[in-house]
């Protein structure tokens, strides 16, 4: 298979990450192979919901406070801004103090800031709220999924991944689910309060779930190590003279931070993934955040019937994204990203240049483009974390998030600077179409397979 092969590690693989890595392949408990992915995955299905909130409450947000389509963009924006901050810098801070700190304290501020934006008075308020819960968001979702993937078993890790990435993907879909029912019976600040729910499960947590036994291993601390191994139900690792960690490869190792992904060995991996996930994440959260709008105000559909057309996408969403989770180890990840996104380039590309006038032509391609680029988001997280090793996994994951936010910051102001200009809304859609069949072009040329491939290898 031609392509880029995934960059050899910044330093050499840890023997002592290695023996953590076989222990948590023998786990067998249900802490270990289910409790961690679910309720993390449960957890994480509210970051994806505060996230996305905003898009089904922009239609009568919008009519409540007279807003005009570039308004509009900067509210949507506000969130994806203050993700783009959150996510390189909270990823940062985890290599440094621990995966779990840092997601018990991003999680316990989104739910703070959900109520805030719940109850917020205007349109500046709202803005810089937003921008607030957004850093939260954004920086607690790499770190979770940094934490999953460092527990999952090497020949399941795409299953085990998936159980997570299907729960916390489905905030997106439950949403625009519950859309039509809280927004028009209760109101739009409902929408943004329920955000808070995950607050409650944070206390499991923290009293079930233990640091990453991968990066206590990195970090030095075999003890705390082996204590993380035994809450999960492990037997003690049988690490390299575990009484002399400092003479070993076991002493902690320097503090990675963003330019230790632009190192020599990396710089051309960073590249790739820098394009793929802006590119992917820009089509996926134009459509995610701005169609019900698109489907009120350019084509004149009811608002309740462009909900339930979004509430209808999203079931299409979960189910494909709950098969992609069970069959992702046994065909890999390349295929799904391809095939999500040459699909998407195609029916994206269809509207520009057909013309479809029929409502549910449209629809129907829309929604089709909405649930393919999908199958190129979920990959996107596995493959970032398999390919780079454990020092600079979060780091990484927080580096590519950012990315995308910052790519779903631009969407909203791109599509908001065509509508109010007056322009064609075919132009989005041309946008959005070249920009999958670019991410799939990539996909081809310069990546390779990474499924069964152990972390501690990378």
């Amino acid at each position: 298979m031609s392509g880029e092969a995934p960059p050899p590690a910044a330093a050499p693989a840890s023997v002592n990450e290695a023996a953590v890595g076989a222990v948590l392949d023998d786990i067998r408990t249900f802490r270990h192979n289910y409790w961690a992915p679910l309720l993390l995955g449960f957890i994480m299905l509210f970051d994806s919901w505060d996230s996305i909130a905003i898009a089904f409450a922009m239609p009568a947000l919008a009519i409540e406070w007279k807003l005009d389509p570039m308004q509009m963009g900067l509210l949507i924006s506000a969130g994806y801004g203050g993700q783009f901050l959150g996510a390189f810098s909270l990823g940062a801070i985890a290599e440094r103090v621990g995966r779990m700190p840092v997601i018990i304290a991003a999680v316990a501020l989104m739910c703070v800031l959900a109520i805030a934006c719940a109850i917020a008075p205007g349109f500046n308020s709202m803005f810089v709220l937003r921008l607030l819960q957004g850093i939260m968001i954004g920086g607690a979702l790499p770190v979770a999924i940094t934490y999953i993937n460092e527990l999952a078993p090497t020949k399941t890790r795409g299953r085990y991944f998936g159980l997570y990435q299907t729960l916390a993907m489905s905030g997106f879909s439950i949403a625009a689910l519950l859309s039509p029912f809280v927004i028009p019976y209760l109101g739009w600040r409902w929408m943004l309060g329920l955000g808070v729910i995950p607050i409650v499960l944070l206390p499991l947590v923290w009293i079930t779930l233990p640091e990453s036994p991968r990066w206590l291993a990195r970090a030095g601390r075999l003890d705390a190590a082996n204590k993380a191994l035994a809450k999960l139900g492990g037997r003690a690792a049988l690490f390299t003279n575990a009484d002399e960690p400092a003479k070993t490869d076991t002493a902690p190792v320097a503090k990675p931070n963003l330019l230790s992904l632009f190192t020599p060995r990396l710089r051309g991996h960073t590249s790739v993934i820098t394009a793929l996930w802006f590119l992917t994440m820009f089509v996926s959260f134009g459509l995610t955040t701005w169609i019900p709008s698109i489907y009120v105000k350019v084509f004149n559909i009811p608002v309740e019937r462009a909900l339930n057309y979004s509430a209808m996408a999203s079931i299409a969403i979960f189910i494909c994204l709950a098969i992609t989770g069970t069959l992702i180890d046994k065909y890999g990840r390349r295929p799904f990203a391809l095939g999500g996104l040459i699909v998407t380039a195609i029916v994206l590309l269809w509207i520009p240049i057909f013309r479809p006038e029929s409502e549910l032509v449209l629809v129907a391609l829309i929604t089709t483009g909405k649930v393919a680029i999908f199958f190129g988001t979920f990959v996107l997280w596995p493959y970032t974390a398999e390919t780079h090793a454990t020092p600079v996994r979060a780091l990484a994951l927080g580096y590519a998030s950012s990315i995308g936010r910052a790519s779903s910051m631009l969407t909203p102001l791109f599509v908001g600077f065509v509508l109010a200009r007056g322009a064609s809304v075919n132009i989005v859609f041309a946008f959005f179409g070249l920009f999958a069949l670019i991410a799939f072009i990539l996909w081809i040329v310069r990546t390779r397979e990474t499924v069964g491939k152990a972390l501690d290898s990378v």
